[in-house]
């Protein structure tokens, strides 16, 4: 009897923390990018050519980011296009790494989701080799309300828990405005 008194209590408490997650807004003219707020993250703004980044705390002596633009792109992605137009992509990474001195080690393959918000994620990577230490990057095209969201996420290797805030953090974006 104990036992199932116990369980409901656990269900609704974790309910109620999920429901304390704290959305962040981010204005940019007259349209938001809403994404979920993570402890000890910084925000910074028109760093680096993108209007946002997200950065986590440091950790192996590095902070991953995620960028968030909103293209303004008045189109709807052509999955066919995208999922054709990978080797595009992986070419013209490969080309940058060449630039840059990097060794390119992998590329993720095109994927499409939907995110809890029902906006389709349209995701790509590439993994590389700079001066010793090994970065993941990945590329989201994020439908929005008829608008295109342009994101992009980069972390050491080493930090691969980041990967589950940059998911979190797609998976719960959502949009608003004109």
């Amino acid at each position: 009897m104990m036992k199932v008194f116990f369980v409901p209590v656990l269900i609704v408490a974790s309910f109620s923390f999920a429901a304390m997650a704290k959305t962040m807004e981010l204005k940019k003219n007259t349209r938001s990018i809403f994404i979920q707020e993570k402890p000890k993250w910084q925000l910074g703004k028109d760093l680096f050519g993108m209007p946002f980044i997200y950065f986590s705390p440091q950790e192996n002596g590095q902070r991953s980011n995620i960028s968030f633009t909103d293209t303004g792109a008045n189109l709807e992605l052509d999955i066919k296009s995208l999922a054709t137009s990978q080797n595009d992509y992986q070419k013209g990474r490969n080309e940058w790494a060449a630039q840059v001195g990097a060794t390119p080690l992998s590329h993720s393959p095109y994927e499409v989701s939907i995110n809890q918000h029902g906006h389709k994620i349209h995701k790509i990577g590439f993994s590389y080799e700079h001066e010793g230490k090994t970065y993941n990057e990945n590329s989201y095209y994020i439908e929005c309300r008829g608008k295109v969201l342009f994101s992009k996420s980069l972390r050491l290797s080493v930090n691969d828990k980041h990967d589950k805030d940059f998911n979190d953090l797609i998976q719960t974006l959502d949009c608003g405005g004109v």
